[in-house]
Formats: C-alpha cells, sequence, structure tokens
C-alpha cells in the first residue's frame, strides 16, 4: 500500500512540474521593436449592431435620420440630446436606414461607412456628422482561462492581453506558446496559433482582436493527466479508508 501511495505521488509531481519559462509572458520584449503599432481598424461584419448618431448644425433637419432601426437612446451633448439608433446588420451585409433605403455595410469600417453616410445625408442637410458604434464587440474565451465565457468591450480596440486578463488570467495548465484564435472574416473562417511567451505578437495580426473571435487556450500533458488519474486518486482514496476500518477494528 505504502509503495503504491508513493509512487502515485512522485508521477503527480513529475507531470505537475512547470517552471518558471512556462508561464512567463512575451519574455524577448526588450529585443523587439514596437516602432510602428500594427492595428486596422476591424470591418463591419454581418450579425453586427451599429449605433448611427446623425447630428447637424439645425437638429431638427438631423432628426429623421435618426429614426427607425432597431432600439432608439439619447445621448447628451452639450445642453442638447441627440438620438442614437441601433442597427441590426442583416444576412447579406445590409442595415435598413431611414431616408436612404437598404445600404451595404457589411466589409466597410466605421470610417468608411461615417464617410458614405455623409456624402449620402449631404444631398439633405448641409455639413451632417455621423458617428459609428460597434456595440456588440465580444470575444469567446475557451479552455485553460481561469474564467471561460465572452467577454464584451465597450472599444472595438481590444488586444489579446486585455482578453485575457478579464477573463481572469491563464490556468496554471494552460500552454502559452500555443493558443489557438479562430476568426471570421468576409463569411469565411480562419484559425492560427500564437505564442504568447514571445513578444513579437504585439506586432501580429492577432494582437488586435476582433468581433467574435474566439480564443482557445490548450491544457498541458499534466492537466490530461490529472484528469486521468481521478479515478486512481478514487480507488486509493477508498482502499485507504476500507484500511482504516480494518485497523480499528483488530
Amino acid at each position: 500500500m505504502k509503495k503504491l501511495l508513493l509512487i502515485f505521488i512522485l508521477t503527480s509531481l513529475l507531470f505537475s512540474c512547470r517552471t518558471q519559462q512556462d508561464v512567463l509572458y512575451l519574455q524577448n520584449i526588450d529585443n523587439i521593436d514596437f516602432s510602428k503599432e500594427n492595428y486596422q481598424s476591424p470591418e463591419i461584419q454581418v450579425g453586427d449592431v451599429l449605433t448611427i448618431m446623425v447630428s447637424a448644425y439645425d437638429e431638427d433637419l438631423a432628426k429623421p435620420f435618426n429614426l427607425g432601426g432597431n432600439n432608439t437612446t439619447g445621448i447628451r451633448q452639450g445642453t442638447s440630446e441627440l438620438s442614437s439608433t441601433s442597427y441590426l446588420v442583416d444576412s447579406e451585409g445590409y442595415i435598413e436606414y431611414p431616408m436612404l433605403g437598404s445600404i451595404q455595410v457589411a466589409g466597410k469600417t466605421r470610417k468608411e461607412l461615417a464617410e458614405d453616410l455623409k456624402n449620402r445625408i449631404s444631398n439633405y442637410i448641409k455639413d451632417p456628422m455621423v458617428n459609428i458604434r460597434i456595440v456588440n464587440f465580444e470575444v469567446t474565451m475557451l479552455g485553460e482561462f481561469n474564467s471561460q465565457g465572452v467577454v464584451k468591450s465597450a472599444s472595438e480596440r481590444l488586444n489579446i492581453f486585455e482578453a485575457i486578463a478579464n477573463s481572469g488570467g491563464m490556468s496554471f495548465y494552460a500552454i502559452r506558446d500555443s493558443v489557438l484564435i479562430i476568426r471570421s472574416e468576409n463569411g469565411k473562417r480562419k484559425h492560427d496559433y500564437v505564442n504568447l511567451h514571445d513578444a513579437n505578437i504585439m506586432n501580429s495580426e492577432y494582437y488586435y482582436l476582433k468581433q467574435n473571435d474566439i480564443l482557445y487556450a490548450l491544457p498541458t500533458k499534466s492537466r490530461a493527466t490529472e484528469f486521468n488519474t481521478r479515478p486512481l486518486t478514487s480507488t486509493l482514496t477508498v482502499i485507504g479508508f476500507i484500511t482504516a476500518i480494518i485497523t480499528l477494528f483488530r
């Protein structure tokens, strides 16, 4: 019995042993050139929810362009309240916009869409201002994060470490040099693995996340071993209990 327990303990220690190098992020950061930031505004996708606010010097003229949509909320600017209306991008990549009709928005950035709307609305009012936000920007965190689930962001400028922090960090058992990212772009899915030990991630296209990205932190072999040895642990517990009972009634 003692030999069996000793073998089990030594095996557990062997598989659970991890070094500092296994858990540190950005290990070579002193050798990386960060002179250029690799950020690109995400493109609007099918299923996105956009808030669009149109304003002008004469707010009464702008009101017809802030009606309709899926929901309307008030936003205070100075002493006046402006309307912000949300629009769901349909399966074809369009929204139905008041006064302008059906407009294709998928594949455009917020800046590109704002410029497009300004040009269209300029036919009706002078010098319109258009503000657009993606309000359902979120990413999904799976696997060895301390808090799995959906991370929602008020900003579309969300980097991978912010998302990890919002998930409670990575568990001790997470493989940090091979984190899977699944991304949808232009109706197609692609995937890649990123190494969080390597500071070059900050120059990668995956450093800034895009809406609906899925991150999966794979478990180490010791994590899998932990699950596999649970039946053995239960068996040893039962054996220990029976042994104690026999010893007690001798």
